[in-house]
């Protein structure tokens, strides 16, 4: 009788390796599409924005850069002397306190 129990023993724990071994193959195979997906340029490109996006402190970088470039180009566009020497006089003071306001403020684009 030992050998009919040694038998339906082996049997299953063939029939139980046989299912680890589906499962493990059918495991192998979803990560294999996952990397595949992983990797196509799509998913890459979103994957990056995604981490650019995430970067702490972003918003406020790009607010204080626009601010920045804002103020130097009014301050170029409406300030730029013609012709008048205390026009040229005035407006490079002025240009001097926005530069220097930027700075203070922490508005410039300091990389």
């Amino acid at each position: 009788m030992k050998t009919i129990d040694q038998k339906t023993q082996l049997a299953s724990q063939i029939e139980l390796l046989s299912n680890k071994q589906e499962e493990d193959f059918s495991n192998l195979k979803d990560q294999y599409r996952n990397t595949i997906d992983s990797f196509k340029p799509i998913n890459l490109i979103k994957d990056s924005i995604g981490d650019v996006i995430s970067t702490p402190n972003l918003t406020s970088n790009l607010i204080s850069g626009t601010v920045g470039f804002g103020i130097n180009y009014l301050t170029k566009k409406f300030l730029n002397p013609k012709s008048d020497n205390n026009k040229s006089i005035f407006s490079k003071a002025l240009k001097i306190l926005a530069n220097r306001f930027i700075g203070k403020k922490g508005l410039s684009s300091n990389a």
